[in-house]
């Protein structure tokens, strides 16, 4: 049986492996800790000659590598979606000790809904305590992370440094399913965007007093802006980008508008283009001209604000 167990492993790191994707092999039976050393305890030598090295540096594709490990153990299969183009939402059931209410899928469906979807049909497996997880492929120029409830309550996303277990690997409650063998689509832009994690500003040098609920001046200004960078044509996006939120930041700069705020809604307004392979670099065009118009804050006088 472990031999036969070991073999079919191999087998599914093999397969994964094929598709291009980024595996490394998973303490067997379990979905951690990953077979390799922590930090704490680094040898120092091998692969760590010149500094620790984590799993997903080592996770490959090399078909030699991965016959030699998985014929020592019936690892389990880590994927690293980041490392292998891919971005993983994990839609998670709920425990039995919450309260009734919609589960990870559900609250996907019903932000799907909000954003104006649609929701694509992705390359998705089941996990042994009922929940699903939907495989897409990163967008040329998107680096996401991982998050943890930040999609939804009940949504997390395994990107760069994250991994998910391939269908095939077993816990002792169950096993990793394979439920949709559709090759992974393109994560849609709205997808994308919920994905990203609100930057952190950058600390300046003073003090700063927090920043009220925009005025009815600064909401229309901020609605405004956002309009005009959905509605620019294309060949006149980055402009467009740039010359709304310099503005905004120049209401960032005089404490009018909170950038967080404002970056949220431009990076909102840039969803809508559907252009996922531009998204990263407008996303610094956003940081950029906020810092800019920052720089140089808007004087509203005590009517207009």
């Amino acid at each position: 049986m472990h031999d036969a167990q070991r073999r079919a492993l191999l087998d599914i790191a093999l397969t994964m492996a094929g598709r291009g994707w980024f595996v490394f092999p998973i303490m067997p039976g379990r979905k951690w800790p990953p077979a390799w050393h922590r930090e704490e305890r680094c040898p120092g030598r091998g692969p760590c000659g010149a500094g620790h090295v984590v799993p997903e540096t080592l996770a490959t594709t090399d078909p030699e590598v991965i016959e030699r490990v998985w014929s020592r153990e019936p690892y389990n299969v880590a994927v690293y979606p980041g490392k292998s183009g891919l971005h993983v939402i994990d839609c998670d059931v709920r425990k039995p000790a919450e309260p009734a209410g919609p589960d990870g899928w559900d609250e996907l469906q019903a932000l799907a809904a909000r954003r104006g979807g649609p929701l694509p049909e992705a390359w998705t497996t089941t996990t042994p305590t009922g929940g699903r997880q939907l495989w897409y492929a990163t967008p040329p120029g998107c680096r996401l992370p991982c998050t943890v409830k930040h999609i939804a309550p009940h949504v997390d996303t395994r990107g760069w440094g994250g991994y998910a277990l391939a269908p095939g690997s077993v816990r002792q409650d169950g096993a990793y399913e394979l439920f949709d063998d559709t090759d992974p689509p393109e994560l849609p832009g709205w997808l994308v965007q919920a994905s990203l994690k609100t930057l952190s500003t950058a600390a300046s040098g003073r003090k700063k007093k927090p920043v009220a609920a925009p005025t009815a001046y600064v909401a229309r200004a901020v609605q405004g802006e956002a309009e005009r960078v959905r509605a620019a044509p294309s060949g006149q996006r980055n402009r467009a980008l740039s010359t709304a939120a310099y503005a905004l930041g120049q209401l960032v700069g005089a404490e009018l508008l909170d950038v967080a705020h404002a970056r949220a809604e431009l990076q909102a307004a840039v969803t809508a283009w559907n252009t996922p392979e531009s998204m990263t670099k407008d996303f610094g065009v956003i940081d950029t001209s906020l810092r800019a118009g920052s720089r140089n804050p808007r004087r509203v006088t005590g009517k207009a604000a």
